[in-house]
């Protein structure tokens, strides 16, 4: 894993991003300017969102980001946050999804009104250009994002987002399952809409209800067989998704995915905070399949 870090195209820039990074948190002088950073650990019970058993495998894999956040306010109530951002995933078995990835973003907030009631509009442009161990899913994430937001009382807050995401892959770098299968499986498109509420308990953690609705095209790794097979748009071979599946092939599917997630939060100390997630999801795909996945997740964040 470690030569596969050394070697990667994105750690050279990963380097200089964390480089800038750490300069400026270790600056508290510069105005407006803020460095984040978040460390996960997580387990999904169906890492391949696979419907028969056999193909169902699960797996924990840790997580990490930092954010280097550049805040304007040109005028009361409105504002603009410029960030940066570098991650990576690094799975326990499910070695062929492991990740790094550098980003940007754009984000303007509209008040509309006056006071901390007043609800606020946002929209968010994020690109990520993100690199695995398989390179037949290297490429960029693409996502805007519309939200509503509004704080009802002290202690409680909601918004609606919709999101349009667009991810990229070279297709030449798949191999299709047989010559007329087409290997271009990871150029994806979806809409998403999200509802999710919060509130702040008397002793300062935070109870989080989220629902997210996703509809468009989804990857799914299998053995040679699946149910998927008549239905799948796409098909290639995926027999470095993990150490034990060097027979799967992978199917872009379309689909549409119920989730419900709830997170626990707790401040452990000024800018530091712990929490604990429970995702649901449930995804209806074409004939009739349905599979379904839980992942929990441990996360501390820092804002330094």
């Amino acid at each position: 894993m470690h030569g596969y870090l050394m070697n990667s195209s994105l750690c050279k820039p990963a380097v200089l991003l964390l480089s800038a990074m750490l300069a400026v948190g270790a600056q508290p002088s510069l105005a407006n300017f803020e460095l984040a950073g978040s460390a996960a650990l997580s387990y999904d019970d169906n890492v391949s969102n696979a419907t028969a058993n056999r193909d169902i495998f699960s797996d924990f894999y840790l997580g990490a980001e930092l954010n280097f956040r550049k805040l304007w306010t040109p005028a009361v109530g409105k504002s603009l946050l410029l960030s940066g951002h570098f991650s990576t995933r690094q799975y326990e078995e499910s070695t062929g999804l492991n990740q790094v990835a550098l980003g940007v973003s754009a984000d303007y907030i509209h008040r509309l009104g006056l006071g901390a009631y007043a609800p606020r509009i946002g929209l968010s442009l994020r690109m990520d250009d993100r690199n695995f161990q398989t390179d037949m899913r290297d490429g960029r994430l693409y996502r805007a994002t519309l939200i509503l937001e509004k704080r009802f009382l002290p202690e409680f807050h909601a918004l609606i987002a919709v999101s349009r995401e667009r991810r990229t892959a070279d297709e030449n770098k798949a191999t299709p399952y047989y010559p007329l299968a087409g290997g271009n499986i990871f150029n994806q498109e979806n809409l998403e809409a999200v509802i999710s509420a919060d509130y702040t308990l008397p002793d300062n953690s935070t109870i989080t209800a989220r629902y997210m609705w996703r509809n468009g095209e989804v990857d799914a790794s299998t053995m040679p067989g699946s149910s998927f097979f008549l239905y799948s748009r796409e098909i290639a071979f995926d027999y470095e998704i993990c150490r034990e599946c060097s027979n799967y092939v992978a199917y872009l599917i379309d689909a549409h995915t119920h989730s419900l997630q709830l997170e626990w939060s707790w401040e452990l100390q000024r800018d530091t905070s712990l929490g604990l997630s429970l995702q649901r999801r449930v995804a209806h795909a074409a004939g009739n399949n349905t599979y379904t996945g839980n992942l929990t997740s441990l996360q501390l964040n820092h804002r330094f």
